[in-house]
């Protein structure tokens, strides 16, 4: 039986990772250490809730002591690891230590990768679809990465209004892996759909799971794929050459209901997935 905070885990979980991840996208040295303060403080937060969620799906108290010190399964040491090496990771910003920053962010990748695949194995027995090992994790490092791609994204266009000579170019990036997650995200539903018609025992779709689904589709592919379209516009040449701020303050508006979408969609999926057994 699950419950909202298994859907509320799930979607934490892969927001706090792609985001944290997708810091990658933003070269060293281009932004000041603020922002990545600021990055660190959001996934630290993000990544601290989702552990709260994890120890209530124990049925744990959630308190300091537990929050750090219970570890039932690999899980929970992994999620463990990811804030307490985000935290240190968010911290080393206030000191000169390049190299150690550098290598605390690429634990957390590693770390907060492990996370999401061991969350994955959890549901391994409940789900009915083909080469599942393989496809639940590949789905929740996809829907990580879209996360990530709007949420970072959006943030990092902010700085445009901090830094007003940025280059454009690095926005693109997040806009791009925003589009090709959400392609893999179509991809994987497309597959899922086809394995489905070719099961006998299957969960019917009643009126509720048809409105979820269409909300999934509609809204989050369907409307953040418009968002996609409507954000590379605003950061053509064309554009960008017409007015450079206004361009980049248009796009991470446009990214902003992105993470609106984008969110809507993740939830949508996870509860079908939690509640009909195949993803979506």
């Amino acid at each position: 039986m699950f419950s909202i905070l298994d859907v509320f885990y799930l979607v934490f979980s892969q927001l706090a990772v792609g985001g944290f991840a997708l810091l990658l996208l933003v070269p060293k040295g281009l932004v000041g250490a603020n922002f990545y303060r600021l990055m660190g403080s959001i996934y630290l937060l993000v990544g601290g809730l989702s552990r709260c969620a994890n120890l209530a799906l124990h049925q744990q108290p959630v308190t300091f002591r537990n929050f750090f010190g219970a570890w039932q399964n690999p899980e929970s040491i992994s999620v463990i690891c990811f804030v307490l090496i985000v935290l240190i990771y968010t911290l080393s910003w206030w000191f000169k230590t390049p190299r150690l920053t550098r290598l605390l962010f690429f634990a957390g990748f590693i770390s907060g990768v492990t996370w999401l695949i061991l969350s994955a194995g959890r549901y391994f027995q409940v789900i009915q679809l083909p080469g599942e090992v393989f496809l639940l994790p590949l789905q929740f490092l996809t829907a990580a990465a879209l996360l990530g791609a709007v949420h970072s994204g959006m943030w990092f266009g902010h700085w445009y209004l901090v830094v007003p000579d940025l280059p454009v170019v690095y926005l693109k990036r997040f806009n791009t892996v925003l589009l090709c997650t959400l392609s893999g995200m179509a991809l994987l539903l497309c597959l899922n759909l086809f394995f489905r018609q070719q099961s006998t025992d299957t969960i019917s779709f009643n009126l509720f799971y048809q409105i979820i689904f269409s909300m999934r589709v509609l809204i989050g592919i369907g409307g953040t794929l418009f968002l996609y379209f409507i954000t590379w516009d605003c950061l053509r040449p064309k554009s960008v050459a017409r007015d450079v701020l206004g361009a980049t303050r248009a796009a991470t508006g446009f990214l902003f209901i992105a993470i609106i979408t984008v969110l809507l969609g993740e939830f949508c999926s996870r509860l079908l997935f939690l509640e009909m057994r195949f993803i979506f």
